[in-house]
């Protein structure tokens, strides 16, 4: 205990203006932890746990730990999370979860505030692990989700939950992807073709090796490797095939190679290079159609205007002429879209809620100010009161200007609607004959 007092009174360790830490990074810690206690997502702290610390004084305790062994530089504190599949989980059991998998990945060593967070659709356990161990001074090296991600997916499986059996550490980005949804090609769908047609080729792994290096690939197949790597190309870093797909691992491939023996192949014949080729991509015209009700129509409307996205400028020359008068109706319909997200109006049913919901509020808010405008005719009413009347008259007049604003706009949008969508169907079709013309054939 004598050691705790004197540790804790030790003035070089408690005078702030003798640390080595910047107020910067005092800042970054607290923010870090406050978003992990945020109360209005863990329900006033209630699923809020330390393991080796206390919560509330947890940033100063990772400090305190930080400059007894004088590591006060480079990173502060780690931030993790752990989100669960299913949504009819208690935070009881979330918050047991994260407790259960934080002593055991860090809470020999390290001090962790573990907390759930309840604010979305998905509960997620929220980690701060101090980059400093309290036991040795030693940083934190255990940052990597797949050195322990089976720690996770064993606790999961304890509680009967959703975990991924085989992740895939090799996942594509969304740019590939969107590249190999429009049919277009992309390095990997480059590589597996050409696998592809090599094996279809061999009869052998010599083979296969000789038609690789004819068709322009750099790779390596020695039985010394565990994973045998290509080259794209026009690429310096080799891939591991078998991260092309299960048909692209070692055995497999020597496999596929087996089945052609005792088969009659076709010769090699080095292909000839590609032509180039037209494709098309996903536009934001594409995104806006999947939106749909009166929403996804004027969205696509403005699009159709040039009025979206809002950094170009609208250009009449290139516009249908059942678009071009509304040109100059721009203001209104920027607002009447507004107005629809601002308030989630997918739907006509929608609209119509939200506007007897406005007209019911300015009926209260009528009722209220001709009240207050009897109040203020009567021949006793103080200075004070005539004042605040004033005032109340005043401020309900200014929502009742904006209310019948609203009013107004949703009007305008029921009314417009039915034209939009005459004028819009006009111009689609114009645009579909226009495409079928063979001299505008795209081909994928």
């Amino acid at each position: 205990m004598g050691q705790v007092i004197d540790y804790a009174a030790n003035p070089e360790k408690t005078d702030k203006s003798r640390s080595k830490y910047r107020e910067a990074d005092y800042q970054a810690l607290r923010d870090v932890l406050r978003y992990a206690k945020d109360e209005e997502k863990t329900e006033r702290e209630f699923f809020c746990q330390g393991i080796n610390c206390n919560v509330i004084t947890a940033r100063d305790q990772f400090i305190s730990v930080k400059e007894q062994f004088d590591k006060t530089d480079g990173i502060q504190a780690y931030h993790g999370y752990l989100s669960f599949k299913e949504q009819d989980i208690t935070p009881e059991l979330a918050q047991k979860i994260g407790m259960e998998f934080a002593s055991e990945v860090w809470g020999k060593r390290y001090q962790v505030v573990v907390t759930t967070h309840l604010n979305t659709q998905h509960l997620h356990c929220h980690f701060v692990i101090n980059s400093v161990s309290f036991v040795d001074g030693k940083r934190c090296r255990d940052t990597s989700w797949f050195k322990f991600y089976k720690t996770a997916d064993r606790i999961c499986e304890k509680y009967g939950l959703h975990y991924i059996e085989q992740p895939n550490r090799s996942k594509s980005s969304s740019y590939y992807r969107r590249l190999e949804q429009a049919g277009m090609p992309t390095p990997h769908n480059n590589i597996r073709d050409a696998i592809d047609y090599a094996i279809a080729h061999s009869h052998s792994l010599a083979d296969f090796d000789y038609i690789l290096t004819q068709l322009g690939y750099r790779h390596t197949l020695s039985e010394s490797r565990k994973y045998w790597t290509i080259v794209p190309k026009g690429k310096t870093k080799a891939v591991r095939m078998k991260t092309l797909g299960e048909d692209y691992t070692n055995e497999r491939i020597l496999e596929r190679i087996r089945e052609n023996r005792g088969v009659i192949l076709e010769p090699f014949h080095k292909p000839p290079p590609d032509k180039p080729r037209q494709y098309l991509l996903l536009t934001r015209e594409d995104k806006i159609k999947k939106v749909g009700g009166i929403y996804g129509l004027y969205l696509l409307y403005c699009y159709k205007l040039g009025a979206l996205p809002s950094y170009q400028k609208p250009n009449p020359a290139h516009l249908h002429y059942a678009l071009r008068d509304d040109l100059m109706k721009l203001d209104a319909l920027t607002a009447q879209v507004t107005l629809l997200s601002e308030n989630s109006i997918v739907t006509d049913q929608q609209l119509f809620a939200y506007q007897h919901d406005l007209e019911d509020e300015m009926k209260a808010l009528l009722a209220d100010r001709t009240r207050l405008r009897n109040e203020i005719r009567k021949v006793n009413v103080t200075d004070e009161t005539l004042s605040q009347a004033k005032q109340q008259i005043s401020d309900i007049t200014e929502k009742l200007r904006k209310l019948r604003k609203e009013v107004k706009l949703c009007k305008g949008i029921a009314e417009r609607s039915g034209v939009i969508e005459g004028n819009l169907g006009q111009a689609l079709a114009s645009e579909q004959t226009r495409k079928e013309d063979p001299r505008y054939e795209h081909r994928r």
